[in-house]
């Protein structure tokens, strides 16, 4: 709702606005608080610098936008510094006359470090001469599916609309001079960062393990049952393709030219070159495998030599090239957009069908992944998995809620204690399975390859597939979970098996939906992972997990 607030009385009355549209928006107390003190602050910092000479009022927005809340003020001025100066002055023995210049220094100060430490919210700029403010009060956790739903739907009718009313001449047009080049722009950008991420990814993950005898003896049972995971999630993942085979339905044909597949090897030629004679050549080559196999080899050197420094080098290579992705990641709602109404110009209705049937297999796969946990539990501990999925279910609402494993982990954690876990285990194994289980992630990488290969017809050999499987796992246990590095995962997997990385404009369509069910099931392998984990040792209160 906007409204517009006379400059006399003009800070209460606002606030009181804000309060209560946040209030009718049944928001909780402390969001609405936090809120409130967000906008006071603001207003504080604009109504000091206000000039009414022309303009007598200032005007308060209050809106939701794709489940954010969103409040905008705008109060005429000449631009400032918003933030201020957050250094809190020097007291002196000064006489009176200084007193109340300090004291107003001292409240600029605290007012600054305020705003700075809201600054994730709050946004300010200058604007045809008013001063604005934007700040996000509340951040849905569906805000980034409500927005891709609205990109695909607005991508499809725009496709629909071009094809439909235009001539060819003029939605190829369109085509191949806008859509193409903002897609290509991006998958550029996925391409550059792809094999500095992955290397130092990979290096730093197994480097920060240490030495193999501590890594036994701090989880290798733990290790053995993440790979048991990891496997089967693969293994479901390539039947699910053999039967289904979602994706075969279409030929679409690259824009541009990609990598393609090479000739065709034997088993035992793939293993051979499995370790390069030449540690630059798969680099400038962009030979994935090779490129894991070195990355693997240094991170278990670096954790042996037992050298920190190295260990932090690399940690900050990949904090940097993974800052470098999430550039590029600021043009995903134009990548997505792009993709989509290209691929409804160039190949029609049908391919979207196609698209439903991968979301659906990703779905199939997870759930199957689930039914594998219980199994798993049952026939390893003799525990009911039905306890395991009951006692389980707040992290799995946090899960689907937020789509981020992280922001469940400290749910894992109190599910593990409730169910009678010592904390020896899901201490270290909560978090080291969401780090590096990620047992989901095979289903995803390996749907998604597969389908590409089905999409745009590339043929992979039974060597092939065995290396592609193998890159999976290791992909699997290296990708750090912050936003875009699955997609330069799938990157590295699409360049492995020869299929253009256009197909990542479908992945990112896809992965918003996929998400809701990925998240879920990755906790809940770190659950069972965890179950069995303890079960081996003697460590858990069989009593405890079945109460």
């Amino acid at each position: 709702m906007n409204k517009k607030f006379d400059k006399d009385r003009a800070l209460p009355d606002a606030l009181n606005f804000i309060r209560d549209e946040l209030a009718l928006m049944k928001l909780r107390t402390q969001d609405i608080n936090r809120a409130v003190l967000m906008c006071e602050e603001s207003l504080l910092s604009l109504l000091k610098h206000a000039d009414f000479s022309r303009i007598t009022y200032f005007i308060v927005n209050v809106r939701k936008v794709f489940g954010d809340v969103i409040i905008d003020l705008n109060v005429p001025g000449d631009e400032f510094d918003f933030y201020g100066n957050a250094e809190v002055p020097y007291h002196s023995d000064n006489n009176e006359d200084d007193e109340d210049d300090e004291l107003q220094e001292t409240q600029s100060a605290v007012q600054s470090l305020l705003l700075r430490s809201f600054s994730r919210f709050i946004r300010y700029k200058h604007y045809r001469r008013f001063n604005s403010v934007r700040i996000k009060a509340v951040l849905s956790n569906y805000s980034g599916l409500y927005k891709v739903l609205s990109i695909l739907f607005l991508a499809v009718i725009s496709g629909i609309a071009l094809k439909s009313f235009f001539p060819e001449a003029v939605y190829m047009s369109v085509n191949d001079n806008i859509f193409v080049p903002v897609r290509t722009v991006f998958m550029n950008g996925l391409k550059m960062c792809a094999v500095p991420v992955v290397l130092f990814s990979i290096i730093t993950c197994l480097s920060g393990m240490g030495s193999a005898s501590g890594l036994k003896h701090s989880g290798g049972r733990l290790i053995k049952y993440i790979l048991i995971f990891q496997i089967v999630s693969t293994a479901i993942a390539f039947s699910l393709m053999y039967i289904f085979r979602p994706g075969s339905g279409v030929r679409m044909i690259a824009s541009s030219v990609e990598t393609a597949p090479g000739e065709s090897v034997s088993l035992m030629e793939t293993l051979i070159n499995f370790v390069p004679s030449n540690i630059v050549r798969p680099l400038l080559e962009g030979d994935m495998l090779q490129i894991m196999v070195i990355a693997v080899i240094l991170g278990l050197s670096v954790g042996m030599a037992g050298v920190k420094i190295m260990r932090d080098v690399f940690g900050e290579l990949t904090a940097v090239f993974m800052r470098a992705t999430r550039i590029f990641m600021l043009i995903v709602p134009l990548a997505i957009f792009s993709s989509v109404a290209s691929m409804v110009i160039t190949t029609g209705l049908n391919t979207l069908l196609s698209v439903l049937g991968i979301l659906l297999t990703l779905i199939a796969g997870y759930i199957l992944l689930n039914i594998f946990y219980c199994i798993a539990v049952k026939v390893r501990t003799g525990l009911s998995p039905l306890v395991m999925l009951r006692k389980s279910l707040p992290m799995i609402i946090t899960a689907f809620s937020t789509c981020s494993s992280m922001a469940a982990l400290p749910d894992g954690m109190k599910c593990c204690d409730d169910m009678g876990i010592s904390p020896k285990i899901y201490s270290l194994s909560v978090p080291l399975c969401t780090s590096v289980c990620k047992a989901a992630f095979p289903v995803t990488f390996t749907i998604f390859t597969l389908s590409a290969a089905n999409m745009y017809g590339v043929e992979l050999s039974v060597s092939g597939m065995i290396s592609l499987a193998l890159s999976i796992i290791v992909l699997t246990i290296s990708t750090p979970g912050l936003p875009g590095a699955v997609i330069i995962a799938l990157s590295a997997l699409l360049a492995q098996a020869g299929c253009p990385l256009e197909f990542l404009g479908i992945a990112l369509s896809i992965s918003a939906l996929e998400d809701l069910f990925n998240t879920p099931t990755t906790c809940m392998g770190n659950i069972a992972c965890s179950i069995i984990a303890a079960d081996g040792g003697n460590l858990i209160d069989r009593e405890k997990y079945a109460s």
